[in-house]
């Protein structure tokens, strides 16, 4: 069952990657995420279905267009590959809990969890690229996404207190009330930051920011410390490198997303071990 279940996230983990590819170049132009279908954006010619197989149809494709060889960016399989390893991490981290659930309730608690993180993986990566490109991140991703992993969590909430055989009915209100207040208290940390540094913090980042401590913040405190320190240790590690090599300037703007989504994404994917060494110092036990 864990083993199936696993193998089935990570193939759609790859077809997310597919779906995330058509958000991150079509949502910052404002258009629509399905309609023309799936094109060449060089001749416009329309795909076949066996041209949108993830990752393989690249390949045999050879990278290129068939019908007018222009190039295809080897961007499209490196998404669709890093959203299926990601989705495959996820699902060995939830779902071996979802399969241990000892009531119908629970295993409803511990699914909606498990959606909860894959939809955040999903949406962290398409603001991560879409940051690259355009110094941006969008509401139209962030706001969908926090009510989407809001209700996921109130269902898990509420399917703890109905699972009659479940110890963790307060567990899960601490939980709830844990990623209410990461969300108030990441956000109002960037919101800070940006009033103090507007040039280096947008808003963006501010409800990106929120948005992570909502999602990390159900996993508990430790979660929380981790996806608020690694993005400024990672940003900083990047923009030192990009310094010293010359590629950008002190004044040059560097999109901050990116460091927030890998940082963010660490902490959920492995913040329950690494996370307790911060613990003595930050003070959340």
């Amino acid at each position: 069952m864990t083993t199936i279940l696993t193998n089935l996230i990570t193939v759609l983990g790859l077809f997310i990657g597919s779906f995330l590819n058509v958000v991150i170049y079509r949502l910052p132009r404002r258009a629509s995420l399905s309609m023309p279908p799936s094109h060449c954006t060089s001749c416009g010619r329309r795909l076949a279905w066996y041209e949108n197989i993830p990752v393989l149809s690249w390949v045999a494709l050879c990278g290129r267009c068939r019908t007018c060889k222009s190039r295809i960016s080897l961007r499209y399989p490196v998404i669709e590959l890093l959203t299926g390893l990601l989705f495959l991490t996820t699902a060995l981290r939830f779902v071996p809990d979802l399969a241990n659930a000892p009531t119908l309730a629970d295993a409803v608690a511990r699914g909606s969890v498990l959606i909860a993180a894959l939809w955040f993986v999903a949406a962290s990566i398409a603001l991560a690229m879409i940051d690259l490109d355009t110094l941006t991140l969008p509401n139209r991703i962030i706001y969908p996404s926090a009510i989407v992993i809001g209700g996921l969590y109130l269902i898990a909430t509420v399917s703890s207190m109905i699972g009659v055989a479940s110890a963790g009915a307060g567990s899960a209100w601490n939980s709830a009330l844990t990623a209410l207040l990461g969300a108030l208290i990441v956000g109002v940390l960037y919101l800070a930051i940006a009033f103090i540094s507007p040039r280096g913090m947008g808003l963006g980042d501010v409800k990106y920011a929120a948005l992570i401590g909502l999602a990390l913040g159900w996993h508990g405190w430790p979660y929380i410390v981790l996806g608020l320190l690694l993005p400024f240790l990672i940003g900083g590690i990047v923009a030192a490198i990009l310094l010293v090599t010359g590629r950008v300037r002190r004044k040059t703007g560097i999109p901050f997303g990116p460091a927030m989504a890998l940082g963010a994404v660490v902490a959920l994917e492995w913040g329950g071990s690494p996370a307790s060494a911060y613990l003595p110092i930050w003070g959340p036990a």
